[in-house]
């Protein structure tokens, strides 16, 4: 066998060379390139599977249709002149304008309300509370109320909030004829209103978010009187510029003629009673940086119904 000529060796060499260097390009900049194809791929197929399994049209022209419906509904209903977004500020503004003329008439502005808040005005608002339950003949006990006056937490205005809530809800109560249940601590010889101030409740749009947008501060009462009474209470949660919802509620009646002579039915062969026990969770509102905050959207929370 003859052996190659220099030139076909060298030509050999730099074959084997610019394969070696096609190799080396594979692994280091095709092979990458097609995997994100193939991800690119498979990420296509699987938005295509949810678009035929959605209810959206496929049509362009029709969902910019629709985007547009949509949006005018948002902006300005056809009906009656006013769109959702205009609604949905007009319902929040009324849930949460209990306290506003009081913090703006003392404190300028709800920003100010936040940040000038003491201990000092809490124990005052906390000692005004508790004497006037007291001249309504309400025995305030902080073991079970969940606040005394010497109590510190890190947002004064929210103790603040609390307190006027629970004011504001008692006097619903005492105005509709109901009388604030007491029982006997258990712990002590005191009879103490069933009057509890409840954790305040945030609502946040995700989990990246650290202020709410909302807060709620839920009291929770225990009262007695005539169903009528109560009717009356609930109605009065809604009227006269207040909106205290009831977020919950538990009815229990004593049996009629309880430790007495059992009561007799009715012709209709029913036993009335008169006075009902009711526990009651009523809740103010309260938006943490005043009217003027928005408060962006997720790019987290999907913009489309399940399924699209």
């Amino acid at each position: 066998m003859k052996p190659w000529p220099k030139c076909h060796k060298n030509l050999a060499g730099i074959a084997f060379l610019l394969f070696v260097a096609c190799v080396i390009l594979a692994v280091v900049r095709l092979r990458p390139a097609w995997n994100t194809y193939q991800e690119t791929r498979e990420e296509r197929e699987s938005l295509e599977a949810k678009l035929k399994a959605s209810r959206w049209p496929k049509d362009s022209a029709r969902l910019n249709a629709l985007l547009q419906e949509y949006d005018k509904k948002l902006k300005k209903d056809t009906g009656s002149g006013v769109g959702l977004i205009q609604q949905t500020d007009e319902v929040l503004k009324k849930a949460t304008s209990l306290f506003l003329p009081r913090i703006t008439g003392e404190y300028g502005s709800v920003a100010d309300f936040m940040q000038k808040a003491s201990q000092t005005e809490y124990k005052d608002q906390f000692d005004r509370l508790d004497n006037y339950l007291l001249g309504k003949q309400i025995q305030l006990d902080p073991v079970v109320y969940g606040l005394n006056e010497s109590t510190s937490e890190p947002y004064k205005y929210q103790m603040l909030l609390k307190l006027w809530t629970t004011q504001a809800v008692v006097d619903c109560a005492l105005q509709s004829g109901l009388k604030v249940v007491h029982k006997r601590n258990p712990n002590g010889p005191q009879i103490s209103a069933q009057i509890v101030a409840m954790p305040m409740r945030p609502y946040i749009l995700s989990v990246n978010n650290e202020t709410p947008y909302l807060m709620e501060f839920p009291v929770q009462l225990e009262v007695r009187g005539s169903m009528a009474n109560v009717s009356k209470f609930i109605d009065s949660l809604s009227s006269d510029g207040r909106f205290l919802p009831m977020v919950k509620m538990e009815l229990s009646v004593q049996s009629p003629g309880w430790g007495k002579k059992p009561a007799k039915p009715d012709r209709d062969g029913h036993i009335r009673t008169h006075q009902v026990t009711a526990r009651v969770v009523c809740s103010s509102f309260f938006i943490p940086a005043g009217e003027g905050r928005k408060v962006e959207k997720s790019s987290n929370v999907p913009s489309l119904p399940r399924g699209a």
